[in-house]
């Protein structure tokens, strides 16, 4: 298997368990745009190399993604290494978990019809996504409250 860009940035959302769509959407780079560096069409510019860097799930893999190397220092060539799963807190399952479920029954109602390139797991990790700074703000507020009261 080559170890280009391509195949490193497929490997890794295969591994992080997302469709071309929800992992596009949660690094908020477009689909089509995303679908072209995996197919290694089009190389990916700055401001997208940064989103790597950035975000919680794909940023301890970020210089891996860019190099195949798992530090600078190491720079003798070495069998591929597969990237780590990303850790997602039980809460945080289970609330995708939750999610799919009730958009499943959602659309099983006619009340939602989802698209047709993403699941509802995918889904989830969108929501999560747009909700994880409402949760981390709640989160400092019940810290500050704790501290007030006691």
């Amino acid at each position: 298997m080559s170890n280009t860009f391509a195949t490193r940035l497929k490997q890794l959302r295969i591994n992080l368990g997302y469709s071309q769509v929800g992992f596009s959407e949660i690094l908020d780079i477009p689909t089509a745009s995303y679908r072209k560096y995996e197919k290694d069409v089009r190389e990916p510019t700055l401001s997208v190399i940064s989103k790597f860097f950035l975000h919680p799930a794909t940023k301890d893999n970020a210089l891996w993604l860019l190099t195949g190397e798992r530090s600078l220092q190491n720079a003798a060539p070495q069998a591929p290494i597969e990237p780590p799963m990303t850790y997602h807190s039980d809460m945080e399952q289970s609330l995708i978990t939750s999610i799919a479920s009730s958009l499943e029954f959602i659309a099983h109602m006619k009340w939602f019809t989802p698209g047709s390139q993403a699941g509802y797991q995918d889904y989830g990790h969108i929501i999560l996504r747009d909700l994880k700074p409402l949760l981390q703000q709640g989160a400092g507020t019940n810290e500050h409250e704790n501290k007030r009261r006691a």
